[in-house]
């Protein structure tokens, strides 16, 4: 064994010798905004205040900042590129999951429109888990995201994750599933009205005995469509039938069979989503529930899912691409225009589409 010009030959491979390995490990050791910090003796709050450009942090403080975090290859391509231009250009989204039923058409508006207005995405899942939210949370401010775009998890109560960001300068704004009480910029369908048209479409079309199907019950989306739904029964002086909450599609097939196993049996089904309902259908199809003759069936909607059952299924659609847009806009103004920034709440239409899973049964009426 031998060493030559820093490696170390043993047979026929050569390794790196002992020092050059520790120079490379410590080469390759993430500098943090803590060890900015530390060599400060400042909190990290302060580096990362500074390093966004925070009003509260003097302008000799914040170039000292800087100046140690170039020296020390803090994340030096973003970096590089916010102190030329005041932003990183990049804006963070997090969502509650990916799946094939509704979150992937609001990726799509949220990134066309940060495309076309010169930002970059980072797109994080919570998997429905306050505590991977939170860690996200984290991950999006030392990514130096200039702001951030939220649909919040199932499991998600507090929300002072979302107020550190806003401490440091980086705004937030939820869109789709968002908190009922935390005054922030959301972007939301009326989901209460919405509800309500779907049932009043159901009782219109000769249903008595109506069914809500709605999700996590501990969302304020689903609770908020519930509430149109038992309005259009009180306006209508009808009574309540079955309310039932499944949290995915499976949950809500057993639920179904459950349902539809038993004598009294729901003649309506108002649905809030497109997983729900392909937990719904399958059980109905087993059970040899005709529809639209012995139950009528509405759904919320966003995608071709309600085009692939026979009959095809009404739906009230609402355009989560769209809300993504319009999310994206106003963060993005209120980026570039931060002495503008207020709080806003943006309502976006839905519409009702009728189709065989309802209006079919006048045509089964006439026949009879």
């Amino acid at each position: 064994m031998f060493v030559t010009k820093g490696f170390i030959k043993s047979g026929n491979f050569y390794t790196l010798a002992p020092h050059l390995q520790k120079m490379t490990q410590k080469r390759k050791k993430r500098v943090t905004i803590k060890d900015i910090a530390s060599q400060l003796g400042v909190s990290h709050t302060t580096v990362s205040r500074a390093l966004h450009n925070h009003p509260d942090i003097s302008p000799e403080r914040k170039e000292q900042i800087r100046n140690l975090a170039q020296r020390m290859h803090y994340n030096p391509n973003a970096f590089a590129l916010s102190l030329r231009n005041s932003y990183s250009k990049i804006i963070g989204l997090i969502i509650p999951e990916i799946t094939l039923y509704a979150f992937p058409s609001m990726v799509k508006g949220v990134s066309e429109f940060c495309h076309n207005a010169g930002y970059n995405v980072i797109i994080l899942s919570s998997n429905e888990s306050y505590e991977r939210e939170v860690q996200n949370t984290e991950l999006m401010l030392s990514s130096q995201v200039d702001g951030l775009l939220v649909a919040i998890s199932k499991e998600t109560e507090k929300y002072d994750h979302f107020e550190r960001l806003e401490e440091n300068g980086i705004p937030v704004v939820f869109l789709d599933r968002v908190f009922k009480d935390y005054g922030k910029s959301k972007v939301i369908i009326d989901g209460q009205r919405a509800a309500y048209k779907a049932t009043k479409h159901l009782i219109e079309s000769g249903r008595k005995k109506l069914a809500y199907f709605g999700g996590n019950p501990s969302l304020y989306i689903t609770k908020h469509r519930l509430e149109g739904f038992r309005k259009a029964l009180q306006d209508f002086k009808m009574k309540e039938h079955t309310i039932v909450f499944s949290d995915d599609a499976e949950d809500a097939r057993l639920k179904t069979f459950n349902i539809f196993s038993r004598q009294d049996i729901p003649d309506g089904i108002m649905c809030i989503s497109d997983e729900v309902l392909t937990g719904i259908i399958p059980s109905l199809q087993e059970l040899n529930i005709r529809i639209p003759e012995q139950v009528g069936i509405i759904s919320f909607s966003d995608g071709p899912i309600s085009l692939m059952y026979k009959p095809e299924i009404s739906i009230i659609h609402h355009s989560l691409a769209r809300v993504g847009r319009v999310a994206a806009d106003i963060l993005i103004q209120g980026i570039e225009n931060p002495e503008e920034r207020h709080d806003q709440v943006h309502i976006i239409d839905t519409k009702l589409i009728a189709r065989g899973s309802t209006i079919g049964l006048q045509k089964f009426q006439s026949q009879v």
